[in-house]
């Protein structure tokens, strides 16, 4: 496949004019693919509110770009982002958009089982991953963390990306118009309630 944009400043800039937006910018799998890679990657992005996950083992699933991820309430009341691919084989820990797993969430594949805050807690057949170099590996590790996250008045973000500007930096003057809302409400809280909209 040719590449018409991925190494084309000019022909990404000429996507947008002051008064249009070129139809590729909503329809083009490599103007897609960039975006996953150049702006969701390294950017932080708004995960949800922590409202959304208000018990133990209440978990939340959704995306940061094309990256599924899980926002969990661990057991001493702290709020988690982790991805959703077991270690092990890379499959996906749940396909449910929300819903509690308890102490511990179980892969579907082989059946390894991790804490909420994504340490992990039981291999089946521990014995097979003798002399194997396991404990040394990153799937000895547990569920993977998104680098970095924020709690933000309720308001959860995070960002893959190691680098690049922190969350207080990256929002500056913005962070203002969320404690506006947030201190106009009357609890001086907001709340996410009802379902997923699909």
């Amino acid at each position: 496949m040719t590449s018409r944009y991925r190494d084309d400043p000019a022909a990404l800039r000429a996507l947008a004019r002051d008064a249009e937006v070129h139809r590729d910018v909503y329809t083009d799998p490599e103007i897609f693919a960039l975006e996953m890679e150049r702006l969701f990657a390294n950017t932080w992005v708004y995960v949800g509110h922590d409202s959304q996950v208000p018990g133990a083992g209440d978990y939340f699933g959704t995306t940061i770009g094309a990256q599924p991820v899980l926002m969990v309430r661990h057991e001493d009341g702290t709020v988690h982002v982790l991805y959703n691919r077991c270690p092990h084989k890379g499959t996906r820990i749940t396909t449910e958009t929300c819903g509690n797993t308890g102490r511990f969430f179980r892969c579907p594949y082989h059946g390894w089982s991790f804490r909420t805050d994504g340490s992990p807690a039981a291999l089946p057949l521990p014995s097979g991953y003798e002399n194997a170099a396991f404990a040394g590996s990153q799937a000895a590790l547990g569920l993977t963390p998104v680098p970095h996250v924020h709690n933000h008045r309720g308001f959860v973000f995070a960002k893959m990306a190691p680098g690049g500007p922190g969350f207080d930096e990256f929002f500056g003057e913005s962070l203002s118009s969320i404690d506006n809302m947030v201190d106009r409400s009357p609890a001086g809280r907001l709340e996410v309630a009802g379902g997923v909209l699909r």
